[in-house]
């Protein structure tokens, strides 16, 4: 009997003790994390005004705390291949981040990306290459933030405007009272390439403009120079402009014309890269547009902020920055 007893007594002691312990596990205070996590794929880091904004924005995410907490971020460079970002992306979807900055390399693909990204709960911000609209609606928890590519192009097409206006008689070098000009296309099939050209024609109807020829370069700089190398040498002689949709195939024309010993013509670029505004202050180069990059970085950010204290409901699925003029 006392040996029941005692067994009994036992493990009502054993089970009261385990009691107890949980009790006071569970009223611990749960291991705080002191950081954000955030994921940020891009598209190509070779290509300068990505390279630049994405220092620019990692400079200013140093600086700042999101939600009380600072951040720690991992950047995944796509390389310019599509197959290649879809596997970092496939990657970031399991590594519990707390919101993911995407840069597509296909902004086509953006459906089946944001579906994933809605699968998983995760608040995605697309950045600078932007999708088709509908698509942002595919989950509550995506924006876009960027520029606006058409007005961007219709910048390009006042600063050329007065140019023509203030220095004709210099800009109209065979004196046919036009304006005789090659344009140079981003990515073919890429929204900003697009707008930004239909910005330009749209915005220009007033000028006395003669297209001698256009070419894409998709964004590259030596991809531009070797294209416009291949054009008849007449073409080249005969254009007083070069309109280019950004500003390293801007720089790839003027290394042509440099390595060429040629007189420089008109040449307009888009983005305010450091060389290019440093080619424009010497005076070489007439001008570019510059994307109020700062101001996309300043929003994502306090976008990301938001995001994180789940306030988002002033928020509207796209923003974009104001585009301003840069001339010599």
């Amino acid at each position: 009997m006392k040996t029941n007893l005692f067994s009994y007594n036992s493990i009502l002691f054993t089970l009261i003790i385990i009691l107890i312990s949980t009790i006071t596990i569970w009223k611990l205070p749960k291991t705080q994390n002191g950081y954000t996590h955030i994921g940020i794929a891009v598209y190509d880091m070779d290509d300068t005004f990505i390279n630049d904004y994405v220092t620019k924005l990692q400079n200013k995410i140093d600086r700042s705390s999101f939600s009380g907490k600072k951040v720690l971020y991992e950047i995944f460079d796509a390389e310019g291949n599509a197959n290649r970002q879809e596997h970092q992306l496939q990657y970031m979807y399991t590594q519990n981040f707390d919101a993911l900055l995407i840069n597509l390399v296909t902004p086509s693909s953006a459906a089946s990306v944001l579906n994933e990204t809605a699968n998983h709960d995760i608040p995605v911000i697309l950045f600078n290459r932007e999708a088709d609209k509908k698509d942002l609606s595919i989950s509550k928890q995506t924006w876009y933030v960027g520029t606006a590519a058409k007005k961007a192009g219709a910048i390009q097409a006042d600063m050329l405007q007065n140019a023509w206006n203030t220095d004709k008689a210099n800009l109209d070098r065979n004196k046919n009272n036009k304006l005789d000009y090659i344009l140079i296309e981003g990515e073919q099939t890429h929204f900003d390439a697009v707008r930004r050209t239909n910005g330009f024609l749209e915005n220009s109807q007033n000028l006395p403009l003669n297209q001698l020829t256009n070419l894409s370069a998709d964004w590259q700089r030596n991809l531009a120079s070797v294209k416009f190398s291949k054009l008849d040498t007449s073409i080249i002689q005969s254009a007083e402009a070069i309109i280019c949709n950004n500003d390293d195939m801007a720089l790839g024309v003027y290394d042509y014309y440099k390595q060429h010993n040629l007189k420089l013509p008109l040449i307009l670029g888009i983005n305010n890269s450091p060389e290019m505004n440093q080619k424009i202050q010497a005076g070489e180069i007439y001008g570019t547009v510059d994307n109020g990059t700062n101001d996309q970085i300043s929003y994502i950010c306090k976008l990301l902020n938001d995001i994180l204290n789940k306030d988002t409901a002033k928020y509207h699925k796209i923003w974009y920055s104001k585009p301003f003029a840069i001339e010599k």
